[in-house]
C-alpha cells in the first residue's frame, strides 16, 4: 500500500513541493533581510503582471515598455514617500509615545529609557509658553537644542564602567573585618549612571536661546526630563462606562482590577515599544538597502518572469509535470489576486484613516495613516492592532464622544474594506478565518512580524496543495 502511494504522481509532486517550501523556510529563517527582499520582489512582480497584461491587451503597449512604466511609478513613489515622510513620521512617533504613556497608570518603579527622555525633551520644546519667549530665529534653532540635549542625556544614561581595582580592595577589607563570622551576605548597590547637572544643561541651551528662555527650559529639563509622567486617562474611560449608582466598594474594586490589568499590559508594551520607536530614524538606512536590492531583483524578475514561469515546472520529475503545472498555475493566480487585493485595500484604508484623523482635528494623521496601511497587510489580526493607537489618540483628547465617533467611522471603513476584499477575491479560493489566525500565530512565533505578513500566502500554497494533491488521492477508489 505504501509503495503504491509513493508511486502516485500527485504524492510525488506534493513531496517535491514540500521540499522546495522547506528550502524557502530555511532561507527565510537564516536571513530576515534576504527574506524581506525576496518577498518584496515577488510582491512587486505580482502587482506589475496584471498591469502588463492590461497594457498589452487594451493599450497595445509592448510588455517591456509597460513593465518599465510600472517599475518607474512604483519605485519613484516609494522613494518619494521615504524621503519626504520619514522625518515627519519619526517626529510624530516620538511625540505619540507621550500619548501612550498618558493613558496607562503611573508606575513609580518604571525605569526611564533614552526614548522616554527624548519624548520629554520634545514635549518641553513644543510648549507654547516657551515658544512665546522665542524669536523666529530662536525657534528655527530648536532642532539643534533638541539634538544637543538628547546627546547629553544619551551619554548620561550609559552605564559608567566600574572600577574593578577599587571594588576588589573594598571586598578584601570587608572580608578581613568579617572573617570571624561563619556566614554573611554582602550586597553592593550603586547608581551606575552620571547625574545631570543644571549648569551643564544651561550651557547647552544658552548657545541658542535668550537668557529668560534658557532659564525656563533648563529648569524644566532638569526637573522633569528623567521623570515618567502620566495623566492616567484610563480613569476617564472607566468612569464613562461605569454605572452611576454602583456601590462605592465595587467601584474601588473595579478601578483596582482595571489598573492592575493595564499595568500588566503596560509592562509588556514597554518592553518592546521604546526599542521599536527608537529605530524609526534608522529605518531609512535599512529600507534603502532593501529597496535597492528589491529594485534590482524586480527589474530582472519582471522582464524574465514569463521564462521563469515556463521553466518552473521543470523542477519536478517529468512524469508529474502535468499535475505540478496545474498546481503552480492555480497557486500563482490565487497568490496574485490575494496580493493585489491586500495591497490595494491597505493603501485605501491608510489614506482614508489619515484623512479621517486629520478632518477630526486630531494630530499624527501621517503616523496613523501609515500604521493603518501597514497593519492591514496582516489580515484579521491587523485590524485590532490598527485600532489600539487610534483609540489612545482619541482618548487623549478627553472627549469620549469623539472616541465613539472615531470607532464608528473605523468600523464603517473596515466593513467597506471587507466587502471590497470579497469582491476582489470572487471566484478565487479563500481561507477560513480560523486557519488564517492559526497560521499568523504560528508564523509569527517562528519568523516574527515578517512571519505574520507571509502567513496567509503560505496558507494559500498549502490549500492549493490540498486541492491538487492530497484531496484527489483521498477520493480515489481502490
Amino acid at each position: 500500500m505504501s509503495r503504491e502511494i509513493l508511486k502516485k504522481p500527485r504524492f510525488q509532486a506534493a513531496l517535491f513541493t514540500l521540499f522546495y517550501l522547506a528550502i524557502c523556510f530555511a532561507v527565510f529563517s537564516v536571513s530576515l533581510r534576504t527574506a524581506v527582499i525576496l518577498f518584496a520582489t515577488f510582491t512587486v512582480v505580482m502587482v506589475l503582471e496584471p498591469w502588463a497584461r492590461f497594457a498589452q491587451r487594451y493599450l497595445k503597449i509592448k510588455r517591456s515598455i509597460s513593465l518599465g512604466i510600472g517599475l518607474t511609478v512604483i519605485f519613484a513613489g516609494l522613494v518619494l514617500l521615504i524621503v519626504f515622510l520619514t522625518t515627519p513620521v519619526a517626529k510624530e512617533a516620538s511625540k505619540f509615545y507621550n500619548i501612550v504613556r498618558d493613558f496607562f497608570p503611573s508606575v513609580q518603579e518604571a525605569e526611564i529609557t533614552s526614548f522616554e527622555v527624548n519624548a520629554n525633551i520634545d514635549r518641553f520644546l513644543s510648549d507654547e509658553d516657551l515658544l512665546e519667549k522665542l524669536s523666529a530665529e530662536e525657534i528655527e534653532s530648536l532642532d539643534l537644542v533638541s539634538k544637543d540635549l538628547k546627546d547629553y542625556y544619551s551619554d548620561l544614561l550609559k552605564p559608567l564602567p566600574s572600577n574593578a581595582g577599587n571594588l576588589e580592595k573594598d571586598l578584601s577589607l570587608l572580608e578581613e573585618s568579617l572573617k570571624e563570622r561563619s556566614d554573611y551576605l554582602v550586597i553592593i548597590s550603586s547608581s551606575n549612571r552620571r547625574q545631570p547637572l543644571f549648569d551643564e544643561i544651561v550651557g547647552i541651551v544658552s548657545k541658542y536661546l535668550n537668557p529668560e528662555a534658557t532659564e525656563s527650559l533648563s529648569t524644566n529639563v532638569m526637573d522633569n526630563a528623567m521623570l515618567v509622567q502620566s495623566q492616567e486617562l484610563w480613569k476617564d474611560v472607566v468612569e464613562y462606562f461605569m454605572p452611576k449608582n454602583i456601590d462605592p466598594a465595587r467601584r474601588r474594586a473595579t478601578y483596582e482590577s482595571v489598573r492592575n490589568f493595564l499595568i500588566q499590559v503596560q509592562n509588556s508594551l514597554m518592553k518592546f515599544l521604546p526599542g521599536i520607536l527608537e529605530k524609526v530614524p534608522s529605518f531609512v538606512t535599512s529600507t534603502g538597502l532593501v529597496l535597492f536590492f528589491t529594485i534590482v531583483g524586480a527589474i530582472y524578475l519582471s522582464y524574465y518572469f514569463l521564462s521563469v514561469k515556463e521553466f518552473t515546472p521543470k523542477f519536478y520529475p517529468k512524469r508529474v509535470r502535468g499535475t505540478a503545472l496545474s498546481f503552480l498555475s492555480d497557486t500563482y493566480k490565487n497568490l496574485e489576486r490575494y496580493v493585489i487585493s491586500v495591497v490595494v485595500i491597505a493603501l485605501i484604508v491608510g489614506v482614508v484613516v489619515g484623512i479621517v484623523v486629520r478632518s477630526m482635528g486630531l494630530k499624527y494623521s501621517l503616523l496613523m495613516g501609515l500604521w493603518a496601511a501597514f497593519t492591514n497587510l496582516i489580515p484579521i489580526v491587523g485590524v485590532p492592532l490598527e485600532f489600539i493607537p487610534l483609540f489612545l489618540l482619541a482618548v487623549s483628547t478627553q472627549n469620549l464622544v469623539l472616541v465613539l465617533v472615531l470607532l464608528i467611522i473605523l468600523v464603517i471603513v473596515h466593513a467597506a474594506a471587507f466587502i471590497l476584499f470579497l469582491v476582489f477575491m470572487k471566484g478565487y479560493n479563500r481561507i477560513n478565518p480560523v486557519i488564517i489566525i492559526l497560521m499568523i500565530v504560528v508564523a509569527g512565533q517562528l519568523l516574527g512580524l515578517f512571519g505574520a505578513i507571509v502567513a496567509v500566502p503560505f496558507a494559500i500554497i498549502l490549500k492549493m496543495m490540498w486541492i491538487h494533491f492530497f484531496s484527489p488521492m483521498l477520493e480515489e477508489e481502490d
